[in-house]
């Protein structure tokens, strides 16, 4: 354990949609010194081991020799890697053993160590497909109901398990994070983000624009800084054992993904809906604001906006 006020912060799939963006916030907090590792994306690694007070390692952490050595140089250890949604439902095998077989072992490793912090990056699937237009926003402390979760959701519900278990067995104190639909620039393909990427490809290229949700299918969307923001609130905050919504104000798909064809110079009434598919994605925010005190700060505009360039930035149109 560090002796001194700075922190050593372990990120873990450093490399990522979020992983980078914290990492890059990490590094320009002198309360920090930061370890980065993913499992690939070596560019990318040394990209932020460029930074100050960053230092980067290639892992997977199944390997968990390798594990063990990177968590006991840690005092907080804040946990982003995990096979996501359509390739947990693609290799239900695989997801298991890297969100919950290495969650154990890095929670293993974390008590053995002594680290004194886990930050989790789960998920609002663990509510289900949200398929209730009537109901209140869920709140973090409701009575589970098993119904309409993927094998991605299921990963996050046990490693969230485990993450008490341990801290109730002399383990690392953590907070887990329950993430809403994550965008901006720089998205991974086949994330939520990449959605809007495919309209902006669409619209670009004269092909009709597709949104593979109802018009007035409603969506807790947050941009990719708000939750890095969350984050590293999360990282320094006392507050330990529970779970925490952090999403932004529901927006419909009518106003997210017309806002986001007419910032590109399409047409908003261009858009083809899958009307068939639709969910209410409404979570309390209560606890993000009074244990976090944080309000995401990105308007839907700007987070829009910064998509739109990214997006022709990386076709060489910028």
């Amino acid at each position: 354990m560090s002796t001194t006020s700075t922190q050593r912060v372990l990120v873990t799939g450093a490399g990522g949609f979020v992983g980078s963006r914290l990492v890059e916030l990490l590094a320009s907090d002198p309360r920090s010194t930061v370890i980065a590792t993913d499992s690939g994306g070596q560019e990318r690694l040394e990209e932020l081991a460029a930074l100050a007070s960053v230092t980067s390692h290639a892992a997977d952490l199944r390997d968990t020799d390798a594990l063990r050595d990177l968590v006991s140089a840690a005092d907080v250890v804040v946990h982003l890697a995990a096979v996501r949604t359509t390739a947990s439902s693609k290799h239900p095998r695989l997801a298991h053993e890297v969100n919950v077989g290495a969650m154990y072992d890095l929670l293993a490793a974390a008590r053995d160590a002594g680290t004194r912090r886990v930050v989790f990056g789960s998920s609002h699937t663990v509510y289900g497909s949200f398929q209730d237009h009537d109901r209140s926003p869920v709140t973090e402390d409701e009575p589970w109901i098993p119904a309409g979760i993927n094998m991605y959701a299921a990963t996050k519900l046990a490693a969230e398990a485990y993450l008490e278990a341990f801290a109730g067995a002399g383990g690392p104190d953590y907070l887990a994070l329950r993430l809403g639909t994550i965008y901006g620039p720089r998205s991974s393909a086949g994330s939520n983000g990449s959605l809007m990427t495919g309209v902006l490809s669409a619209i670009r290229d004269g092909e009709p624009p597709r949104v593979p949700w109802s018009s007035t299918a409603r969506h807790g969307l947050i941009h990719v800084d708000d939750i890095a923001e969350s984050l590293l609130r999360a990282t320094f905050s006392p507050a330990t054992r529970m779970a925490v919504n952090v999403s932004g104000a529901p927006r419909t798909s009518a106003e997210i993904y017309g806002t986001l064809a007419r910032l590109a110079g399409g047409d908003p009434a261009s858009l083809i809906y899958d009307e068939s598919r639709t969910r209410h994605q409404l979570v309390d925010r209560t606890r993000m604001r009074t244990v976090l005190d944080f309000t995401p700060q990105v308007g839907l505009e700007e987070g829009l906006r910064s998509v739109v360039d990214w997006h022709a930035s990386a076709a060489g149109t910028a």
